[in-house]
């Protein structure tokens, strides 16, 4: 089992990327934007990030810095 994180603004996306993870048995998360996600790292490390470039007031190249810079081990995934 992996930790999982999605962060994607379109919510129907997100939502059913995180049930089709958890079906195959992952720990997964889903922020809607870049601050949300970094809070959620705050208390959950994941394994991998799944993230959406293109996302509202922070995109995801910075959120992938930012990402990266609070936890080097997460794979990340665009």
């Amino acid at each position: 089992m992996k930790t999982c994180l999605v962060v994607d603004d379109n919510r129907d996306a997100g939502e059913l990327l995180m049930e089709a993870l958890a079906a195959l048995g992952h720990d997964v998360r889903v922020a809607f934007d870049g601050p949300s996600a970094l809070a959620i790292v705050e208390e959950f490390t994941p394994d991998v990030a799944l993230l959406d470039i293109g996302l509202p007031v922070k995109d995801g190249h910075e959120l992938a810095a930012r990402l990266y810079a609070m936890t080097a081990r997460t794979k990340l995934i665009a």
